[in-house]
């Protein structure tokens, strides 16, 4: 397994659904992550939360892309952004489920900070949508990023991959 290249590509990975969570914020379809991340600690909602959930955000994105990556070379013998994109369709499934139970571990939900709902229902159908859309997104990065595993290599023709 390459660690460092699943870490990396899992970083990549959570700092584009950053990215993209911040444009959609401004077309009024509210996903933060990284500030339910940051306050989770008991903090108030500010910038430095924010900062702080941003890093935890970035961090586990590395984690799970070495979850990724043992699951390439160990469960499905393949590698590459199709195979990223069904784990996380699964990723995205349980991690969904789980953030609908935010009220009942985190400090400020739903006083301080709007409750996502399950897969971020409560921001409407386009919440739903865009959180299994960044998920895809993250699984495609670090599928593409880690590439192809050793079995896959051990397959091909010569010079195929």
């Amino acid at each position: 397994m390459r660690a460092a290249r699943a870490i990396l590509f899992g970083v990549m990975g959570a700092g584009a659904i950053s990215v993209v969570s911040a444009l959609l914020r401004a077309v009024g379809i509210g996903m933060n992550m990284e500030l339910i991340l940051g306050t989770l600690l008991g903090g108030a909602p500010s910038a430095m939360t924010f900062t702080l959930g941003l890093v935890i955000h970035l961090a586990v994105g590395g984690l799970f892309g070495l979850g990724y990556a043992y699951l390439f070379e160990r469960v499905w013998n393949h590698g590459g952004a199709s195979t990223g994109m069904l784990i996380a369709t699964i990723h995205a499934a349980l991690i969904g489920m789980f953030i609908g139970l935010t009220p009942q571990f985190h400090p400020h939900v739903p006083e301080h900070i709007v409750d996502p709902g399950p897969f971020f229902a409560n921001a409407g159908l386009a919440g739903v949508v865009a959180f299994f859309a960044i998920h895809l997104m993250y699984g495609a990065i670090v599928g593409a990023g880690y590439g192809h595993v050793e079995a896959e290599r051990e397959w091909a023709p010569a010079g195929r991959l």
